[in-house]
């Protein structure tokens, strides 16, 4: 799943996640996780805390095993600020001036314990100029070719680094083409 949302005039939530499930209980879960994100991000609360409050709705009413890993962010235009939070998800990557940076906050995945023993740790990223930031799934790193190598992270990284100067819409494109280039069909 990915997702955008309006929160207010300058900020804007950002939300990428992967539920463990597949078939109708899969996507059952995931609209859950989706719906009760949704509310609470128009709530106002923190990043962490719309992550918290949203386990405490969804933990009790998910099936037994299952869970939602879910990388958060509330991208503020007018501070040039991300403010993000991770759920057991991939680390978002950020790419300026030629390096890939790791953004990781730590925490657990949405519906695997109850509220009290739930957490998630709250970053803070100021943005520049010119940066990229890559939010996505397991789908791209763990794409494998024919020799069952997976495209893997470090990668992922070199492929950001280099489409980090080209405009949005030519960065995607080379992502994208590096990713099908490697898996080769």
């Amino acid at each position: 799943l990915y997702d955008f949302l309006r929160i207010d005039e300058s900020r804007l939530a950002l939300v990428v996640a992967d539920v463990s499930g597949k078939s109708v209980p899969g996507s059952l879960g995931m609209t859950m996780a989706r719906s009760v994100l949704r509310a609470q991000a128009l709530s106002r609360h923190g990043v962490a805390e719309t992550l918290h409050k949203t386990n405490e709705v969804i933990q009790p009413d998910i099936r037994r095993g299952m869970f939602v890993t879910m990388f958060y962010a509330v991208l503020d235009s007018a501070a040039n600020t991300l403010t993000c939070a991770n759920a057991g998800h991939n680390a978002a990557y950020l790419a300026r001036g030629g390096q890939v940076l790791d953004i990781a906050p730590e925490g657990i995945a949405l519906g695997l314990v109850p509220a009290h023993q739930f957490y998630v740790d709250e970053l803070v990223v100021d943005l520049q100029a010119g940066d990229l930031l890559a939010l996505y799934t397991d789908g791209v790193t763990e794409a494998m070719n024919a020799a069952s190598e997976e495209y893997g992270d470090e990668r992922f990284k070199e492929s950001l680094a280099k489409a980090a100067g080209l405009p949005l819409e030519r960065a995607l494109q080379a992502l994208l083409d590096d990713v099908k280039a490697f898996v080769a069909g």
